[in-house]
């Protein structure tokens, strides 16, 4: 087996210690290097070259491996030639001692190596050179024979080559037992088949398919089966399946279980959000006990974990408390060797915070996205950027004019100042003053936040935020984005907002071998495919599933109410008479599903006064997972008295969550879903107008319908189940959300809360179950 690999990586694989680098210091660490690697190389007279690209091969058995990299500067005139390894410290290079670094040396002496196996040359000098910014700098010089740095270089590589052997041998159990893993389930569900030789045909042929599947046909069991039948025969290095829920990371490490039961071996690493995996929430990461001495204790670990299967959040905490070390960095370390990666869209799709070492050029591997109708949204949110004056203004106030950072936010807040005549725009060019303020304003506080800070944190964040507008800024095409500017009192705020992120999706999917996008909700397909960067013109796929279950299992009704935002008010009452007749049929668990908070309490404060004797609970604006937790356990199967959820459309419990059974046996869906007018959505209307309603649906109509879509979804979710979905808006009679529904819904429309309850009466009374 051949496999590339960097001197550094190497470098640091066999011999790196040290702590970890993160936010500011990792981003200061970097900008020295550079300009420290600049400056240095710039002294040099013309018998040097510098970044000079260089790769060898080496064998270790079975093993070979492709060590490449560029040296920062090699001297070949006369006599023997001289390479020199350039470092950027922030000490004073004279109180470097030489064999300070061993990782320092043995980079020099690979690159040694190289160039003297490759060019036949005898000897070399290797020499190290510190270098201070302020222009101190320290050189250490070694003579070495050709024979000397070929015997360095394997004894370098061999601990990797070793790993990689280990890794074969992983490799080999997990295709031998993937090749014969029969499904998981007994049988498959309708559709399901079809779902799973879809995912096994776009990641055998390196394609992308969107496929729309109903919810409850076991969409995440039948994506990664197919997915990893494809990667058995060796057509995709790893999974990624990314999920921007919880309940769907928990989805896919449950269907991996019930596949190793069936006698798979796949080594699964979850990677969690940086904040939920840290163990000092709110702490400064550069002084952080887990990332001090990171590098000296990870080694271990990671051989360790090649005896594991199961790398989930709660094992992987576990390695990191047993061993000191950051959780969240070790997830990264760990999906290096893993063979499915779960985790959430942003590590793929976002500039900011993807995974780097897999993404910087293409890689062969799957990408399996679940929910796919939220990656357009979220890919919207990671290529915007905002300044908010007030904010600044704010954190100003707080850090106090005592501060030495108090001025570099006075000069900022000045190119912030709101015009007398400012009125609110969606500019096609972004203003340059801003962007210029703000790099200005980077670079101020970039290596001037003192580790300890009060406001060390929002320091740091505004130095990112101010780093990535500027970023944004150099990469804005109107054609894709709108610059958003906007007074807020006497200040400005500004955002560069991306309202067609179709390209940035298409460019990130390039660096991956093959694609499966799937969700319950993708109609209409044609507008999801070009969101979604499908190319059916290169051999990409599109397809679109019915309801594997009996249509006479679910009933849908639409009581014609008033719900628009003017009416909402007056059409209470009749609102919450029709809630209560969904639930005259049969006692159970409900929800009532609405657009916003503001009209959920409205309706929940009315219907508990005029209802007492049902149980009712609702969702707040800000739950925590145990709140979530808690909320879904009050859906208790078996109920023997009514349960009432009010719930938000878009929210959690109207897309997250699958309650089988009679956890869950009917669901109201009040309004059509509009998103609440902004000026995001009205930047995206414009873009996308054709002067024939084109801009409104895709602003408007279609992500305001697939909430709807997801939350009747939550009503069936095998084929056993039953239940209603009671439609509550007059809206849902316009032609153009007719034409949305699925065709198992067989709408019938209803007059008053009387023909309401009639009609589920009927519905449960036919109910064979019983």
């Amino acid at each position: 087996m051949r496999y590339a690999v960097n001197v550094r990586t190497l470098a640091e694989f066999a011999l790196e210690g040290g702590d970890l680098a993160v936010d500011s210091a990792l981003m200061e660490r970097m900008r020295e290097g550079m300009e420290g690697h600049v400056a240095l190389q710039r002294q040099l007279d013309a018998t040097w070259r510098t970044e000079e690209p260089m790769q060898i091969e080496a064998e270790f058995g079975e093993i070979t491996l492709r060590i490449q990299g560029r040296a920062d500067a090699v001297r070949r005139w006369a006599g023997d030639p001289i390479l020199e390894e350039i470092k950027t410290t922030r000490r004073n290079p004279s109180a470097i001692a030489p064999d300070a670094y061993p990782v320092h040396w043995a980079q020099a002496e690979l690159y040694a190596a190289i160039l003297c196996r490759k060019e036949g040359f005898p000897r070399c000098e290797v020499a190290l050179v510190y270098y201070n910014l302020s222009g101190a700098r320290a050189r250490f010089a070694r003579q070495y024979t050709a024979q000397a740095l070929w015997e360095k270089l394997m004894e370098y590589a061999a601990p990797y080559a070793r790993w990689l052997t280990a890794l074969e041998i992983w490799r080999g159990k997990f295709q031998r037992t993937v090749n014969a893993l029969p499904f998981p389930f007994d049988t498959f569900r309708e559709g399901q088949r079809q779902m799973a030789a879809n995912a096994y045909v776009a990641v055998r042929d390196h394609r992308r398919v969107m496929i729309e599947a109903p919810t409850g046909i076991g969409k995440t069991a039948a994506a990664l089966f197919g997915a990893l039948k494809a990667a058995g025969e060796g057509r995709a290095p790893a999974i990624f399946y990314l999920t921007a829920r919880t309940t769907g990371r928990r989805s896919a490490e449950n269907a991996l279980s019930l596949m190793r039961q069936k006698g798979l071996r796949v080594r699964g690493v979850t990677i969690s959000a940086k904040e939920k995996a840290c163990v000092f929430p709110g702490g400064d990461c550069n002084l952080c006990p887990r990332a001090q001495g990171y590098f000296d204790r990870r080694r271990a670990v990671l051989v360790q974990a090649l005896e594991m299967d199961r790398l989930d959040a709660e094992a992987i905490a576990a390695l990191a408390e047993e061993n000191e070390l950051c959780p969240f960095e070790l997830s990264l370390d760990l999906a290096e060797s893993a063979d499915v990666i779960i985790c959430d869209y942003n590590y793929v799709f976002d500039p900011r915070v993807r995974l780097v070492r897999f993404f910087t050029k293409k890689n062969g591997c799957a990408v399996l996205i679940d929910e796919a109708h939220n990656l357009p949204d979220r890919a919207r949110d990671m290529l915007s950027a905002e300044l908010d004056g007030r904010q600044i203004a704010r954190l100003r106030r707080e850090i106090g004019k005592n501060d030495p950072l108090y001025p570099a936010l006075t000069r900022f807040l000045k190119a912030m100042k709101a015009p007398e005549d400012a009125q609110a725009e969606a500019l096609t060019r972004p203003p340059d003053s801003i962007a210029i303020a703000a790099e200005q304003l980077a670079e101020a506080l970039t290596g001037a936040i003192p580790p300890g800070h009060p406001f060390g944190k929002q320091l740091v964040r505004l130095m990112l935020d101010a780093t990535w507008y500027v970023r944004r800024h150099g990469e804005f095409k109107p054609e894709e984005s709108r610059a958003l500017v906007e007074p807020r009192g006497k200040l400005m705020n500004a955002k560069l907002y991306c309202v067609d992120p179709a390209a940035h999706i298409d460019s990130c999917l390039k660096k991956v071998g093959s694609a499966v996008l799937f969700s319950a909700t993708l109609t209409p397909g044609d507008f999801y495919a070009h969101a979604l960067a499908l190319h059916p013109e290169k051999g990409d796929a599109t397809l679109s599933l019915a309801s594997p279950f009996p249509p006479e299992h679910q009933k849908t009704l639409l009581l014609r109410l008033p719900a628009r935002y003017a009416a909402r008010e007056q059409s209470l009452p009749q609102l919450c008479r029709g809630l209560r007749a969904m639930m005259s049929g049969r006692t159970g668990n409900y929800l009532a599903a609405f657009p916003s908070y503001a009209y959920l309490e409205m309706a929940y404060t009315w219907f508990t006064a005029q209802y007492p004797d049902v149980r009712c609970i609702r969702q707040r604006s800000s739950m925590d997972e145990s709140a979530r937790a808690e909320f879904i356990a009050q859906f208790e199967p078996n109920p023997r008295e009514n349960l009432l959820a009010f719930v938000v459309l878009g929210g959690v419990f109207a897309e997250g969550v699958d309650l089988p059974g009679d956890r869950l046996i009917g669901a109201a869906i009040v309004s059509v879903g509009i998103p609440m007018l902004c000026r995001e959505r009205e930047a995206l209307r414009l873009c996308a107008d054709d002067d024939e309603g084109a801009g409104y649906d895709a602003a408007y109509v279609y992500p305001g319908f697939r909430r709807v879509l997801q939350a009747a979804g939550r009503v069936i979710r095998t084929d056993t189940d039953r239940g209603v979905v009671l439609l509550m808006d007059e809206r849902f009679v316009d032609e153009k959300y007719v034409r949305l529904m699925p065709p198992h819904w067989d709408v019938r429309v209803l007059a008053d809360e009387t023909a309401v309850a009639k009609a589920v009466r009927r519905f449960w009374a036919t109910d064979t179950a019983e």
